[in-house]
């Protein structure tokens, strides 16, 4: 895509992922976070979607989540869960099993927490979902609350931004810039189009919403590196070199999520190449096993600069 060629591409030296650096831009301005769980990668699971989720238990302890869908084809999926702040930063909550699905995205909004793939979007109470990560971790599928079809084929989320609780659903392909939609939660957990349609990067595998700012990832394939886009969420037209700001970043970048963790605005991105098959693939550029950072008026300031 002509798109990808005006990407910040020159290399720097870097110290906190394995393989070649990505690009000095994405080596300045990301760092190390937690990493991902063990037991996801022992059991299996390949990772696909991130969310934040502030004061998981009602005290100072934030949490990320992750989507995964199981390598097997019949496999259940699983919602991981990793310690981000507190006296366990860094420990493994465990996983909840889940139906079937690629696992697309994951967002926690609105007192539910939302897990996308197939063209819908599944849905649990953030108190079963709590529930079930704080206890024993059993081996039974737990069935969502609700089930709901959704514009495209659910391949990411994101949190909405700005007012209310929303969120943003949409499409991956290859070779062409999709679409994303965004959705309205209720209390009961169930969504409703709120009319709005943006478009989004070919290879789009995550987003965030940081301010007035889009944060997009891009991959496709373990043997290209990934990019990472930010638009004005003020545009409502195709994605081209000139409304986006663009960087390389490691391959095989999968989700994203924004919050406010300890007092500081964080971007983390997720990334599926510390999964079997992928890390022990000789071809894999970047094989990483912990998230990544940065701060979150950072990569919102990114757009304007030069590619």
């Amino acid at each position: 895509m002509a798109e990808d060629a005006n990407c910040r591409t020159t290399t720097g030296t870097q110290e906190f992922y394995p393989g070649e650096s990505a690009s000095e831009t994405y080596d300045s301005t990301f760092h190390n976070s937690v990493a991902v769980p063990q037991g996801l990668y022992d059991g299996g699971f390949i990772p696909q979607g991130l969310a934040y989720w502030n004061n998981w238990d009602g005290t100072t302890e934030d949490v990320l989540l992750i989507s995964a869908y199981h390598s097997s084809s019949d496999g259940a999926s699983a919602i991981w869960g990793i310690a981000l702040s507190g006296p366990r930063r860094g420990q493994s909550l465990g996983h909840m099993l889940i139906p079937n699905t690629h696992a697309g995205g994951i967002v926690v909004t609105g007192g539910h927490v939302y897990v996308s793939g197939e063209g819908s979007v599944k849905y649990w109470s953030t108190a079963t979902v709590h529930a079930e990560l704080a206890g024993s971790n059993t081996n039974n599928v737990i069935q969502p609350k609700g089930t709901q079809d959704i514009a495209g084929k659910g391949s990411f989320l994101g949190l909405g931004g700005g007012e209310g609780t929303t969120l943003w659903t949409g499409d991956f392909s290859e070779t062409s810039h999709e679409s994303m939609w965004q959705y309205s939660t209720s209390s009961s957990g169930a969504l409703t189009y709120t009319g709005k349609k943006r478009w989004v990067p070919s290879k789009t595998q995550g987003m965030a919403v940081v301010g007035d700012k889009y944060i997009f990832s891009t991959s496709y394939g373990r043997d290209n590196r990934s990019n990472v886009w930010v638009r004005p969420t003020s545009y409502e037209t195709d994605i081209t070199d000139g409304t986006a700001f663009c960087m390389r970043a490691p391959s095989m970048m999968e989700g994203l999520a924004y919050g406010n963790s300890d007092g500081n605005e964080h971007v983390w991105a997720l990334y599926e190449s510390g999964a079997e098959p992928y890390v022990s693939d000789p071809t894999t550029l970047n094989k990483i096993k912990n998230i990544h950072w940065a701060g979150g008026a950072e990569m919102a300031g990114l757009y304007g600069l030069g590619d």
